[in-house]
């Protein structure tokens, strides 16, 4: 079977992405961002664990269950759920995390990568709160 493992072979595939694709990566979260991020009930993280396997999680609630402190960083709030921690232990092994935020009814995503640290700051998790109920740790996530 034929495949590709260059990247200049596979830049020969595809061509150059166009200057409009180019021009929607940001190294931070302008006005923009932060709106769509505070509309949007849902996202889904990516993360690597040790063994290089990908995988990707769900997390929602209501809109604004994401807060975002700065241009750089933003807190997803981990909700109780059915307690694999596999996301949670992948960002020990590899901090590099990918969220798809998505908003029902809209053609558009947003894309927010960075590095992830797990925080029990009580005061983070006191912010992150939903239904009187403080999340038992919260990922930081660093652009």
């Amino acid at each position: 079977m034929n495949g590709i493992a260059d990247k200049t072979n596979l830049g020969q595939l595809y061509g150059e992405p166009s200057e409009r694709a180019v021009l929607k990566q940001l190294d931070h979260l302008d006005k923009h961002c932060r709106a769509f991020i505070e509309i949007s009930p849902f996202l889904v993280i990516g993360t690597m664990g040790s063994d290089g396997l990908g995988d990707v999680s769900p997390r929602g609630d209501a809109p604004g269950f994401v807060k975002v402190r700065d241009e750089k960083t933003i807190y997803l709030p981990d909700r109780l759920g059915n307690n694999r921690t596999d996301t949670l232990l992948n960002v020990i092994d590899n901090s590099g995390v990918g969220l798809l935020f998505l908003v029902p009814g809209m053609n558009e995503t947003l894309r927010v990568n960075g590095n992830a640290k797990i925080t029990i700051d009580e005061n983070i998790l006191e912010g992150l709160s939903a239904q009187g109920k403080a999340p038992p740790v919260s990922f930081r996530k660093k652009r």
